[in-house]
């Protein structure tokens, strides 16, 4: 088990904290956070449920996190930002 941490500045600033498998590469756990704005709140808990035990692949990352926020108002990130967040925690 790996633990990886990684903030990005996006358009607003987004913080990830992420425990992975590093044998099957799948995503143990996750916890979002950031100065974004998101409405409903409930909807980073959902993505943050959503993503454990997915592997750690970024189109399955990115497609988790559209479906997830599909009908949520964002201000502060995208798919694209939010998948590059969760895949700087590998890098560090």
């Amino acid at each position: 088990m790996k633990k990886g941490y990684n903030v990005l500045k996006s358009q607003k600033l987004i913080k990830v904290s992420l425990e992975y498998d590093d044998l099957n590469n799948t995503i143990h756990s996750i916890k979002i956070s950031g100065d974004f704005f998101l409405y409903p709140e409930e909807s980073i808990d959902k993505l943050e449920k959503n993503l454990i035990g997915i592997r750690l692949e970024k189109n399955s990352i990115k497609q988790i996190i559209q479906q997830c926020l599909q009908n949520s108002e964002i201000f502060g990130f995208d798919s694209e930002s939010m998948t590059e967040a969760i895949f700087g925690c590998l890098i560090k």
